[in-house]
Formats: C-alpha cells, sequence, structure tokens
C-alpha cells in the first residue's frame, strides 16, 4: 500500500496546470461569481466521473456498458444523417409510441429527455421553487443534490439503513418531490415493488419519482405502479443497458397530464435527431439489449465472488456496478494505486470505506482483480 501511496502522490503533483482561456483572465473569479445568481456562486455544482482520451484505460468508473450498441443502432444513425438539416421532432413521437408499446403505458404519458438527467432537472423545474424541500434516502446519485440547489429547495437525506431498506422518516417528511433510485447508485441494492407501494400509496401529497436507470440489470421494476397512482413517474435511460450513453436519451414514464405539465417547461427540441433514431432503433432491438444485459449479469456475479474473497464487503447488487466496501477503512489510497495503474474506479469521499466498480468486460474485470490483488499484498 505504500508504493500505492506513492503512485496517489505522482498523479497529484504530476497533473498538468490547466491553461487559462485568454478571456477568462480579464475576469477575476470575484467579479465572475458577481455575475450570476448569489445562489450559484456559493454553489460547488455535480462532479462527474472522470473521462479520459486514453483507450488503453480500463474505466469502471461510470457505469458504461462495455459492449456496443444494436448493430440496428448504426443503421439508424445512417438514415437519420441525410436529414441533419431539419430540426428534429420536438415530442419524439415514434420513440414515445414505442416505449409506450414497451412498457405498458400511455404513449401521451411518456416524455423523452437529453438522458434521465434533464428528466430529473425537468420534475425540479416544474415543481420546486425557493424553500420547498425534495426528499431522498442517502447515500445516493450525488446529482439529486444539485438539482435541489440550482432552484433553491432544501434536500430532505435521511439515511438507508443497516441492510440498503427504505428509512421510515420517509413516510412522514414534508416535500414537493420524493426520489428513490432504485437499483440504488452506489449500493446497486433493490427493493422490490411491494416495498414501495406503501411508500407510493402513502406520499398522494407529491411527486413521487422512481430512478429506474439500472432496472433492465435488476430481476424486478416498479412498471406495474405508472397509471394505479397518477403521482409517479418512474425514469428509464438508454445509456446503460442499451449502450447509448454517448448519445443521451432518457425516458419519463407517468401519466399524460403530468407530461403536459412537464412538457411546459422542456425546451422545444431537446433530444436531437440522431439521438431519438438510434433510441427507436435500440428499443426495437430487445434481443441485442438481452444479451449485454446477460453478460453484464454474469460477469458481475463472479466480481462479487472475487471482490469478497479479497475481504470486501459486497452487498448484491442489481445494477451493473457493485460497491466494494471495507469497512473502517479509508479506500483513497486504494482508488489511486488503481488510477496509478491505468484503472478508473468511483471513489465518494462521502463514503470512504467503498469502491463503486462498474461491470466491464470478463478482461477488464480480470485485470482489475490482478492489480487489486497486488496492491493489497503491499
Amino acid at each position: 500500500m505504500r508504493r500505492a501511496q506513492r503512485a496517489a502522490d505522482r498523479i497529484v503533483k504530476g497533473s498538468e496546470p490547466m491553461s487559462t482561456p485568454p478571456d477568462a483572465r480579464k475576469t477575476t473569479p470575484s467579479s465572475a461569481a458577481a455575475l450570476v445568481r448569489p445562489l450559484i456562486a456559493a454553489l460547488a455544482g455535480y462532479v462527474p466521473g472522470e473521462q479520459p482520451s486514453d483507450p488503453t484505460i480500463v474505466k469502471l468508473n461510470t457505469n458504461e456498458n462495455p459492449y456496443p450498441p444494436s448493430a440496428r443502432v448504426r443503421a439508424a444513425l445512417d438514415d437519420a444523417c441525410d436529414r441533419l438539416q431539419l430540426y428534429p421532432d420536438p415530442t419524439a413521437r415514434p420513440l414515445r409510441e414505442r416505449a409506450a408499446a414497451l412498457y405498458g403505458v400511455d404513449a401521451d404519458g411518456v416524455l423523452v429527455g437529453n438522458g434521465s438527467d434533464e428528466l430529473l432537472a425537468l420534475l425540479m423545474r416544474a415543481a420546486v421553487g425557493p424553500g420547498d424541500a425534495v426528499a431522498y434516502p442517502t447515500p445516493t446519485y450525488s446529482l439529486y443534490e444539485t438539482l435541489v440547489a440550482l432552484q433553491g429547495g432544501i434536500s430532505v437525506t435521511p439515511p438507508f439503513d443497516a441492510e440498503w431498506q427504505l428509512p421510515q422518516s420517509l413516510f412522514e417528511a414534508r416535500c414537493r418531490v420524493l426520489i428513490v433510485c432504485n437499483p440504488n447508485s452506489p449500493s446497486g441494492t433493490a427493493l422490490p415493488a411491494s416495498s414501495l407501494e406503501p411508500l407510493v400509496s402513502a406520499r398522494r401529497d407529491c411527486i413521487v419519482v422512481i430512478d429506474e436507470a439500472y432496472a433492465d440489470f435488476a430481476d424486478a421494476d416498479a412498471l406495474s405502479l405508472i397509471g394505479r397512482y397518477p403521482h409517479v413517474v418512474v425514469l428509464r435511460t438508454l445509456s446503460k443497458s442499451y449502450s447509448l450513453a454517448g448519445l443521451r436519451v432518457g425516458l419519463a414514464l407517468t401519466t399524460p397530464d403530468l407530461v403536459a405539465e412537464l412538457t411546459k417547461v422542456k425546451d422545444s427540441y431537446n433530444v436531437g435527431r440522431l439521438a431519438q433514431a438510434a433510441a427507436l432503433a435500440a428499443l426495437e432491438d430487445q434481443a441485442a439489449m438481452h444479451d449485454h444485459v446477460a453478460r453484464v449479469r454474469a460477469t458481475r456475479a463472479r466480481a462479487e465472488g472475487e471482490l469478497a474473497r479479497l475481504g470486501f464487503v459486497v452487498p448484491p447488487s442489481q445494477a451493473n456496478f457493485v460497491l466494494a466496501r471495507r469497512p473502517g477503512e479509508s479506500l483513497a489510497v486504494l482508488a489511486a494505486g488503481l488510477k496509478g495503474r491505468g484503472i478508473l474506479v468511483r471513489y465518494f469521499e462521502a463514503l470512504p470505506d467503498a469502491l463503486r466498480i462498474s461491470i466491464g468486460t470478463d478482461e477488464q474485470i480480470d485485470r482489475l482483480l490482478l492489480v487489486l490483488r497486488d496492491l493489497l499484498a503491499r
């Protein structure tokens, strides 16, 4: 571990300074902050996972699918390129109809976004004002906090219990929006619809968002709650199971009435022509998606077993990543050591005894395990 610490030091000391654009040199940080709302000036902002340009890096830090999208996607993109001079369908109607048929919902109850992140932002923009509360159990997707803060709202964040079950306080928290990431990130754990329904039934006073970004890797989902509870929104993304992270397409599944309200705060052409075409082709090739999901799930099971043999505590995952913990031990040095050996995983200061590890190919996971064994032996 001493060598890993020295590697971490080299990473920090060897970082290249960022060049400063000429225009930026004319404006000091203090004067720039004075030009924006005080709330924005005080905001730290969400920090996404590192995206290296070096193709030899093993990227296990942002929960991407290690396999390419369906071959139908390439054909759809080629065809769509002939019409790039035209604006895309502002409502993405063909995509909404395909999603509605796939998920068993009303097409008018589907809203398409620039990734599910935009859909979360639209929900906040529509429902949350200064001083309004948004509740969600933690630790979870940290973008929620940023989106709430942008609206001047207040995050109410009761912790999950030791078994990653919902905290009872969510049933009583006064809020405009309640979010449950399920399967949850960073834990990978999932709750069945039977566990979510009592919360949904009790919280008819607010919008209840079930963020199912990783649901295709799980054993169950909450689609059965849509329509029966008009205040429920289920979010899906094509970034993970459909391998379209580079095109950014998300789906909100809810009632037509709620979609009509959310559309009022949506940009006119929020999802481009290429993204719509690729997403439609991806949804039409369910066999390719299920094949990739099966491969990821098999690799996930093997990774969980091997990490446990290395002394990590790994909650059973229902996502395309695992949370590897060593309770009571900071894993910052281990994360830096992996980076020094060309492997990126996600380390969170708020969860210092854990690494979130995306499930890559079998070869990538083999390399990870080999380096982990070496680093842990030092």
